[in-house]
């Protein structure tokens, strides 16, 4: 049923060997200045400036060209911040939100298993909409479940039941919230999904009957997604540096932090991405050895 397919807004499939975010759907990428300089966080101060000549080298726009000139400026802005103590241990805490807000920590994995033969499209549950009615994991079991913390229904095997049972259990949705995705983008809208915020399921139902203003876009897994592909989406050495000088203290301060870092990232070489950071590419598609096909974002 067409109606049931949904994709993340302002994704466009296309050949652009230009595009800076020919993996940013699959790819891991670093979104926090430990992971950019692939420290811990009570790294020596000797590691760290190590850290920062190895990078330096890799990066240097004369060695790895005009895509590096993004990933060579955060370098340089973020090697005075790692060697201020006093910065280190606030940045630590502003790590936490950022994880708990879901702008770090994408591994480029979907968390559904995969069964039976490869499709182009996956199932998807947004969470936020769901009112936990259980129709969908009765009437496929294999394929749906009801997660505990929430009650709401989730995909933990994709196609794992029949197609029919499948059109059933999807059909007996009463709010609409099981949608066929682009299987691409099943992995960053299942991590966007984690980071959202359930409303009570009362709330969720007198939205319904009309009672209630609609919830908050921040709250959408696919604007969400959204956003996050936009941060990740277009490096320049201004943006980094630009990304680099927020203070963290706000949600639109931290994505555009974990932008700057990730999408410096993404645009370098992939042999470049390889040589410097080799445990990405071990997680999740390190840098795009495993994306299905490139995108790129309409302005």
């Amino acid at each position: 049923d067409p109606s049931l397919e949904r994709s993340i807004p302002g994704v466009d499939a296309m050949d652009d060997d230009d595009s800076v975010a020919s993996s940013a759907l699959s790819a891991h990428a670093p979104s926090d200045l430990f992971e950019l300089f692939n420290v811990d966080d009570d790294a020596s101060s000797e590691d760290i400036k190590k850290k920062y000549k190895t990078l330096q080298k890799l990066v240097h726009p004369d060695v790895a060209g005009d895509e590096a000139s993004a990933m060579a400026a955060l370098l340089n802005e973020a090697l005075p911040l790692l060697l201020d103590k006093s910065f280190r241990v606030a940045y630590v805490t502003a790590r936490k939100q950022l994880r708990r807000g879901g702008y770090g920590g994408f591994d480029g994995n979907p968390k559904s298993a995969w069964a039976g033969d490869p499709r182009a499209d996956a199932i998807f549950v947004d969470e936020c909409s769901c009112i936990g009615c259980t129709l969908c994991a009765t009437q496929a079991p294999a394929t749906f479940e009801v997660e505990q913390t929430h009650g709401r229904a989730r995909v933990t095997t994709q196609w794992a039941d029949s197609d029919d049972d499948l059109d059933e259990a999807i059909a007996m949705c009463p709010v609409s919230c099981i949608h066929i995705v682009p299987r691409r983008e099943l992995a960053l809208l299942e991590f966007t999904m984690t980071s959202c915020e359930r409303e009570d399921i009362a709330i969720i139902r007198r939205r319904l009957s009309g009672n209630m203003a609609s919830p908050s876009a921040e709250n959408d897994p696919f604007d969400r997604a959204a956003v996050y592909l936009k941060m990740r989406n277009r490096a320049s050495a201004k943006r980094a540096k630009e990304g680099i000088a927020n203070s963290l203290e706000t949600n639109r301060e931290l994505a555009a932090h974990a932008g700057a870092i990730a999408s410096a990232y993404l645009a370098l070489p992939l042999q470049v991405r390889q040589k410097g950071w080799p445990s990405a590419g071990k997680t999740g598609g390190g840098g795009g050895e495993k994306n299905s096909g490139e995108i790129t974002l309409k302005a």
